[in-house]
C-alpha cells in the first residue's frame, strides 16, 4: 500500500490538534479510524447511516446504485476513502469524505435522502450540499497552507454532490451553483454519482 498521496499532503501536521491525527506514528496508523484503503477495479462509497460515516461497499445490492458514489479504478491503484463527517468533524458540519489516490482528490457530499417535496427545499438541499463541501475544500486548504503545502498545486481537487434521483433536476440552478462554488473555491463541483479515476 503506497501512503505517499496522504504524506504529500501533510495531514498529520495540518490536523495536528486533532486526537486520531495524534494517534499517526506509522503509515498503517491511517487505515486505524480516519481511512479505508481499497484496489478493486470498480469501488462503491456508501453513507452509512448504522456505522455512522462512509463506508466502502462491495456492491450496490440492497443499497441501489442511487445511494453509492461509483468510482471506476482502471488501473487498480491504492484508494483511499477519508472519513471526515462524522469522524474528525460533528456529523453535517462538514462534507462526508474524500477519496484520494496519488493523482487527485474528490470531496463528496450525500444527499441521498434529500426529498422531492417543494422547489424549496429542493433549492436547500443544492444549496447545503455546496456549502458543505466548501467548508470542507476551505478548512483542508487552509490547514495544509499552514504547513506548506498549496492544496490544488500538489493533487487536482474536484467537489461531488450525490443526489437521490427522485429529486428533480434543474440544471440552471445546478450551473449557477458549480460556477459560484468554482469562483469561491477554485474547486469544481459536479453532482453526480460516479467518477472514473485517472
Amino acid at each position: 500500500m503506497d501512503f505517499e498521496a496522504i504524506n504529500r499532503l501533510r495531514l498529520k501536521e495540518a490536523f495536528g490538534e486533532f486526537e486520531l491525527f495524534q494517534r499517526i506514528s506509522k503509515d498503517g496508523d491511517w487505515l486505524d479510524k480516519l481511512f479505508e484503503c481499497d484496489t478493486r477495479g470498480q469501488l462503491f462509497v456508501y453513507d452509512d447511516a448504522e456505522a455512522g460515516h462512509v463506508v466502502y461497499v462491495n456492491d450496490t445490492k440492497g443499497l441501489g446504485r442511487d445511494k453509492v458514489f461509483g468510482l471506476v479504478n482502471k488501473n487498480h491503484k491504492d484508494v483511499f476513502l477519508w472519513h471526515i463527517d462524522g469522524v474528525i468533524y460533528e456529523k453535517t458540519s462538514k462534507c462526508d469524505c474524500a477519496v484520494i489516490t496519488t493523482d487527485e482528490m474528490e470531496f463528496i457530499e450525500f444527499k441521498t435522502n434529500a426529498s422531492n417535496s417543494s422547489q424549496e427545499a429542493i433549492f436547500d438541499n443544492y444549496h447545503k450540499a455546496s456549502e458543505q463541501l466548501q467548508k470542507i475544500v476551505k478548512d483542508v486548504k487552509e490547514r495544509c497552507s499552514k504547513v506548506g503545502v498549496t492544496l490544488t498545486s500538489v493533487i487536482p481537487v474536484e467537489a461531488h454532490a450525490v443526489f437521490n434521483p427522485t429529486v428533480p433536476s434543474d440544471s440552471a440552478m445546478k450551473k449557477n451553483i458549480s460556477a459560484k462554488f468554482l469562483v469561491r473555491t477554485g474547486v469544481k463541483l459536479s453532482f453526480d454519482n460516479i467518477k472514473e479515476l485517472k
